[in-house]
């Protein structure tokens, strides 16, 4: 079984883009001055600790050494003096390590705020630009997808960016100096340290190479982990229903062993390339030994000197097996930022024309005139459809299930945009009104009712805090939801759960219609609202209806025929087209589409109302 969740994550095996590089710089430019601040400190860091092996030579040299070439006699009437050296030393030597960790925990405190106001930044702008995207988009790309876009990819970016930028200049930084000491010290065990360094970087290169592509194989597989988990999880009825657990269980756990076998490669590139560079640098050590030791002998150099190249040697392996750790990070962060950037780029479908509108009040008039859209070029989902609905007035239309019925809600709304001819509200081209305008006047309640995770007051009001509480409990009211509410623990603050888990489908239905009647639209549409419920919660919802059907124009689309017979006008749509056109009662008499609809619908008496 192969699965395709759409999961591109590497878009590039480049490292490094500068032109990427210098839009993600853009969003550290206002944090310039902490920026500097924060290379101060590691600059300073860095100085400090390259000063403790400097001392720990004074004292090697100065103190202890020189003790341990003179006799007792001479030792004597100087050891108070060597002393108290040596105890300023060691005290000088805790000062500098308590003033590094001092920098080095305010450069900690000062990245940790410049990337979580960066990620922050970063993330807001991405999911902003989520907002205004099209439904047309969101079609294209599965929401996982774009879940990770603005937590992990953003993440990824503001850990490698902010912090792995800073760090890896103080890593250059900290080998400089070291190699700078060095050669003031001693230049024939420089050129010792340094033939160790070709090697190293040999390995490093190797490393980098192989460990790159299992990176993005874990990436890949772990991914497919997490949309397989959350795919189950959300089917979970279905995989109950047809007793698929054992086998969905074999299957997720393929998926986790691929991802493990692939850790498992990506460990054995670390086992192996760590202990190799381990090894050169213990080789270079051992090399200052027998080099410094030759020169000691020989009076060339000191002990203290030897002993500083040893611990430099090790300062100098660190920074080296860091950069080629970051390398690796700086491929991942350049790929996430492609995909976002990717994402910024694209521009909305749908847009306010610079000349649109927004019109204190409509009256709610509408007007399809020869419409055709097609959701793929050339598959006509509606062809030539025209109809007008007058203000105040209630239409239904009916028909077969991929008629176009929905599409036609989805167009009055500004989902999408029309290929060919005009709908227009009182007379003006939708496209000429603001989309906020246009949406706010248009309420549509549909049989798939979305609640987000929050208390009943919330999902009406959706955080329009200018709605008083009186108003929220009278329009929840008017609609017949209260009597449920108020019976819930904890009544207007009852948290409906994910997606209104909590409560029934009709009890979901019925909090729709009061969200709907609460932000007033003038033009109210429902789309197969009061299907798939029982007959005393019908009862309510056909109430709602028609209370909320009394001052609005309504657009009713329905399955069931015996929810539109009252309609002032019925649109019979087929394959896209306009069929028939009249009442209840006229379009029976007719006995066209329509009539067969009925018949169909009402032939077997257990489906009637």
């Amino acid at each position: 079984m192969s699965f395709n969740y759409h999961i591109e994550d590497e878009t590039s095996q480049r490292p490094y883009d500068a032109v990427l590089m210098k839009r993600l710089l853009q969003y550290l430019r206002p944090h310039v001055r902490l920026l500097a601040i924060a290379a101060t400190l590691l600059l300073l860091a860095t100085v400090l600790g390259i000063l403790s092996p400097l001392i720990t030579k004074q004292v090697i040299d100065g103190c202890i050494g020189r003790v341990t070439q003179l006799d007792a006699s001479e030792v004597l009437p100087d050891v108070d003096a060597r002393s108290r050296t040596l105890v300023l030393l060691m005290a000088l030597m805790v000062s500098i390590s308590v003033i590094e960790a001092v920098f080095q925990y305010s450069l900690l405190l000062v990245l940790t705020f410049v990337g979580q106001k960066t990620l922050l930044t970063m993330r807001l702008k991405v999911f902003s630009h989520l907002q205004q995207l099209s439904v047309s988009f969101l079609d294209r790309n599965p929401v996982g997808r774009l879940m990770t876009r603005v937590t992990n990819d953003v993440e990824n970016i503001q850990q490698t960016i902010v912090t792995g930028m800073v760090y890896s200049l103080g890593e250059v930084l900290s080998i400089l100096l070291v190699l700078s000491v060095m050669l003031v010290l001693n230049w024939r065990l420089t050129l010792v340290t340094l033939c160790a360094i070709p090697l190293v970087m040999i390995a490093s290169y190797i490393f980098r190479k192989f460990v790159r592509r299992s990176y993005q194989e874990v990436r890949r597989k772990i991914a497919t982990v997490n949309a397989y988990t959350q795919e189950m999880v959300s089917g979970m009825k279905i995989v109950q229903l047809f007793g698929f657990e054992d086998r969905g269980f074999k299957l997720y756990r393929k998926l986790n062993a691929d991802h493990r076998d692939e850790w498992f490669r990506q460990v054995r590139y670390h086992a192996t390339y760590f202990p190799v560079a381990e090894t050169l640098g213990a080789l270079t050590i051992a090399f200052i030994i027998l080099v410094g030791g030759l020169q000691v002998m020989e009076t060339a150099t000191t002990i203290g000197t030897v002993y500083i190249y040893m611990q430099l040697t090790n300062r100098m392996f660190g920074p080296i097996r860091s950069l080629t750790e970051r390398y690796n990070m700086l491929q991942a962060a350049m790929a996430s930022s492609e995909r976002i950037f990717r994402l910024l780029d694209t521009p909305p479908d749908i847009v306010d024309k610079p000349e649109s509108f927004a019109p204190e009040e409509m009256a709610g008039g509408v007007k399809f005139n020869n419409v055709s859209f097609a959701y793929e070029p050339g598959e006509w989902v509606l062809k030539d459809v025209s109809f007008h609905v007058a203000p105040g007035e209630h239409v239904a239309i009916v028909g077969h299930t991929g008629a176009g019925k929905s599409t036609i809600t989805a167009l009055l709304s500004r989902f999408y945009d029309v290929q060919k001819g005009t709908i227009a509200i009182d007379g003006v081209n939708i496209q000429d009104y603001e989309l906020s305008c246009l949406r706010q006047n248009t309420g549509i309640v549909q049989q798939e009712v979305f609640l987000f995770t929050g208390s009943v007051d919330f999902n009406i009001r959706l955080g329009d805090d200018s709605m008083s509480s009186d108003y929220v409990h009278d329009c929840a009211d008017y609609v017949n939801a209260s009597g449920f509410i108020e019976a819930l623990p904890e009544e207007y603050d009852y948290d409906v759960g994910e997606r209104g888990g909590n409560l029934s489908t009709g009890q979901r239905q019925l909090l729709a219609f009061a969200r709907t009647l609460a932000h007033a639209p003038r033009i109210l549409i429902l789309d197969e609202a009061t299907s798939s419920v029982d007959t005393e919660t019908e009862a309510l919802i056909q109430d709602a209806v028609v209370k909320l059907m009394e001052h609005q124009t309504s657009i009713v689309i329905a399955h069931r025929l015996s929810t539109v017979q009252h309609a002032d006008r019925i649109i019979v749509l087929h394959h896209g087209e306009i069929r028939e056109v009249g009442t209840h009662q006229e379009l029976l008499t007719h006995r066209g589409l329509y009539y067969a609809l009925y018949q169909l619908q009402y032939k077997d008496q257990s489906t009637a109302v």
